[in-house]
């Protein structure tokens, strides 16, 4: 009995890691409040990611059987990250959904009833060019020989 409460607890902790980290990233950045939208939908999209993040949480739960192994056997693939998001994708995932439809009727009615009506000044993303440096490949050994490797035999 102890073992499961233990293993209980020790899952809703690691999933509680998560959940505030995607919702304060989801109410930061989609979409930026320089966009616009007032503090009431932001608080309507904000509660939506907080339900759906439970909920999505306690399915992560439920699948962290299938998607642990899973993690560790692409451990080489993914990075430390990417790793923690495949882990726990239905908490980071049910936030997301719950943000999208907890926040979507508040902000079409704020849209239709005010932001439509006047005209502010939005923030304009400039499209600047960046330029990166091209992809390079490891630069060939001098020394090594160029024919394959003799067997022994």
């Amino acid at each position: 009995m102890r073992r499961a409460i233990f293993t209980v607890s020790a899952s809703l902790l690691s999933v509680s890691c998560t959940i505030p980290r995607t919702v304060d990233h989801l109410q930061e950045r989609c979409p930026p409040p320089e966009f616009g939208r007032p503090a009431w939908v932001r608080t309507c999209a904000g509660a939506g990611a907080w339900v759906g993040g439970i909920l999505g949480g306690v399915l992560s739960i439920g699948l962290l059987p299938v998607t642990f192994p899973i993690s560790l056997l692409a451990e080489d693939g993914l990075g430390e990250q990417s790793q923690t998001e495949f882990l726990f994708l239905p908490a980071t995932g049910g936030a997301a959904l719950g943000h999208f439809l907890l926040g979507t009727p508040p902000d079409v009615v704020d849209h239709v009833f005010r932001r439509a009506w006047f005209v502010d000044p939005q923030p304009e993303n400039t499209y600047e060019l960046v330029p990166m440096a091209p992809p390079q490949s490891p630069a060939p050994s001098d020394a090594s020989p160029a024919t394959a490797p003799s067997t022994g035999k």
